[in-house]
């Protein structure tokens, strides 16, 4: 019975050291559009993202097979890997979370929470 327990007790500990992402590559590359942004005391709508682009203001990001990615806000593009078993975008040495439904990418950068949904 203590054999049991200790392989039990092992096993779930291995299990949780796998965390790893269930996503798979094919669903996560792609291109992205802003669909909401919120910080520093603004709050963007669709609304007010779909104004902006009316106007030529965009933010887009596109997730490349190679582990990397541009987003580009309103013209200026900033290159970035990806680690998708992590979850882990980085840029210039630092580290960001994020998460993915299969439809959306939100991740929190410089104090401000974007999500960009699937465009194709």
């Amino acid at each position: 019975m203590k054999k049991l327990t200790c392989a039990t007790i092992v096993c779930l500990f291995l299990l949780s050291l796998c965390s790893c992402s269930k996503v798979k590559k094919s669903d996560f590359v792609g291109s992205y559009e802003l669909s909401k942004a919120e910080g520093v005391g603004i709050s963007l709508t669709q609304e007010q993202i779909d104004a902006m682009k009316a106007i030529g203001l965009s933010a887009t990001l596109d997730i490349k097979e190679d582990n990397t990615a541009v987003m580009n806000v309103f013209g200026e593009e900033i290159h970035f890997t990806y680690d998708l078993r992590k979850m882990i975008f980085t840029c210039e040495g630092k580290d960001e979370k994020f998460t993915f439904d299969g439809k959306t990418i939100a991740f929190n950068n410089e104090g401000r929470k974007l999500e960009f949904t699937k465009t194709l």
